[in-house]
């Protein structure tokens, strides 16, 4: 019995050992997707990677904005990023409604975004700062009927969610699934 209890202890601690000299394999979440399985410890990503890889924040989505200054707008946008430029379209929920579209340019998770109405002569600036949903930043308007005007920003965002390409699974072709559904064999000799 005490040599099996003593075999039992080495096992475990050859077990520790081992497992202790390769890593954890595992993945990464950074809130906006999921990162490939990378291995912590033993020399395997250096700090600056990990950086690298969770800076590439993707604001992809939903926007709805507040501009606060001399007079409070109110902006929903469809937005849409590749790499670090941004675009979209929305309207402004005024009593005017008129369109507006938006583009811009992403630095980390600082995107800096210009919105134009379509039919008048006025472009925002915004600078934002993200935290999960939520936006924060300043703003500064440009237009010919009214001198410049500045203000805060704040709004939310609503993260599209990532599309990814379907999976092939393999390259053969079922012989059941092209006859159609049966169960058990006298069920499919019924069928012919």
């Amino acid at each position: 019995m005490a040599l099996k209890a003593i075999l039992i202890a080495l096992l475990f601690i050859c077990l520790v050992a081992n497992a202790s000299t390769q890593g954890y394999m595992g993945t990464l979440s950074t809130g906006t997707g999921i990162i490939p399985a990378l291995t912590v410890g033993k020399s395997s990503i250096s700090a600056s990677q990990v950086g690298a890889i969770s800076s590439r924040a993707n604001f992809t989505g939903s926007w709805a904005l507040d501009l606060l200054g001399t007079q409070t707008r109110h902006f929903d946008l469809q937005m849409y990023q590749q790499d670090d430029l941004i675009l979209g379209t929305g309207h402004i929920q005024d009593q005017s409604g008129l369109a507006v579209t938006a583009a811009g340019f992403v630095t980390g998770d600082r995107p800096t975004i210009f919105i134009t109405m379509i039919d008048s002569s006025q472009v925002f600036r915004l600078k934002l700062s993200v935290s999960g949903e939520a936006l924060a930043g300043e703003y500064d308007c440009l237009s010919r009927a009214m001198s410049r005007q500045s203000g805060t920003v704040t709004g939310r965002i609503t993260l599209a969610a990532k599309k990814s390409p379907a999976t092939a699974l393999g390259k053969s072709v079922n012989p059941s699934a092209t006859a159609g559904a049966w169960v058990g064999r006298a069920t499919h000799s019924s069928q012919k």
